[in-house]
C-alpha cells in the first residue's frame, strides 16, 4: 500500500474510532416526522398502534434529555428506536384502516347480491 493511501486509511479509522459521539440532529427531525405521520395515519384510534406511538414519543423525549446531558450515542440509538416504533404505528394504523374498508366492501357486496338475487 502506498504511503498516502495508508495515511488516508489510518485517518479514516481514527475518525471512526475517535470522532466522538454521533450528532443526532437529523435523527431528531426524522423521528418527529415519523411520530407526526403515525398521528396523521390515525394511530391513536388503533390500540396496538397507540402503544407503539406512545413508546416512540417517550423514547424521543428520553433521547432529548440524553442530548442535553451530552450522551449523543445513546440518544441516537433511542431516536432510531422511536422512529421504528412510529413507523410500526403507521403500519398498524394503515392495516386497521384497510381491514375496516375490506369488511365494509364485503358487507356492501352482500347487500348488492341480496338486492339483485330474487
Amino acid at each position: 500500500m502506498s504511503k498516502p493511501r495508508s495515511w488516508s486509511l489510518a485517518l479514516a479509522i481514527a475518525a471512526l474510532g475517535c470522532g466522538g459521539a454521533p450528532r443526532p440532529e437529523a435523527r431528531i427531525a426524522s423521528s418527529q416526522g415519523a411520530i407526526r405521520g403515525a398521528e396523521e395515519a390515525g394511530a391513536e384510534g388503533v390500540p396496538q398502534a397507540t402503544l407503539h406511538l406512545k413508546l416512540a414519543q417517550e423514547q424521543r423525549q428520553q433521547a432529548l434529555e440524553l442530548i442535553k446531558s451530552g450522551d449523543n450515542h445513546r440518544a441516537d440509538l433511542l431516536l432510531a428506536r422511536a422512529e421504528a416504533d412510529a413507523e410500526l404505528a403507521v403500519a398498524l394504523a394503515r392495516e386497521a384502516t384497510a381491514k375496516a374498508e375490506a369488511e365494509k366492501a364485503a358487507e356492501d357486496l352482500e347487500t348488492l347480491k341480496k338486492r339483485i338475487a330474487p
